[in-house]
């Protein structure tokens, strides 16, 4: 076993290492409905995924789609407290990106249920 990583070569580690892959797409996917806030994308991707998919955080991955320019934010004010809650976007090249994220997954995902159908356990 890898010692700097004890995750490494479980399936707890190859579960955690496909949520990183995966968590951009589902970022820009939700974005391209609405716009939205980190923890309302959280939440999102919990329910919508029916607790199968938890994140503690997404910002790693919000941060480099803002410095690819994929998705931007823009603040609004939330009333009762007067905090600023950070609202994020896609842009045009985020949604050109998702597609194209989209397509390859799903060819990928394709090709992985081929191979896996083809000797039954």
């Amino acid at each position: 076993m890898n010692q700097t990583n004890p995750k490494s070569g479980t399936a707890e580690g190859m579960k955690d290492n496909f949520k990183k892959a995966t968590v951009e797409m589902l970022i820009l996917h939700l974005l391209s409905q609405k716009t939205m806030y980190v923890y309302q994308m959280i939440q999102d991707i919990e329910s919508l995924s029916k607790g199968q998919y938890k994140v503690a955080t997404l910002y790693p991955a919000i941060y480099r789609l803002q410095k690819f320019g994929y998705i931007e934010e823009h603040d609004k004010k939330v009333s009762e407290d007067n905090r600023l809650r950070r609202y994020y976007r896609i842009t045009d090249d985020g949604l050109a990106y998702f597609k194209a994220l989209k397509d390859d997954y799903t060819q990928l995902n394709k090709g992985v249920q081929s191979i896996l159908k083809s000797h039954p356990e």
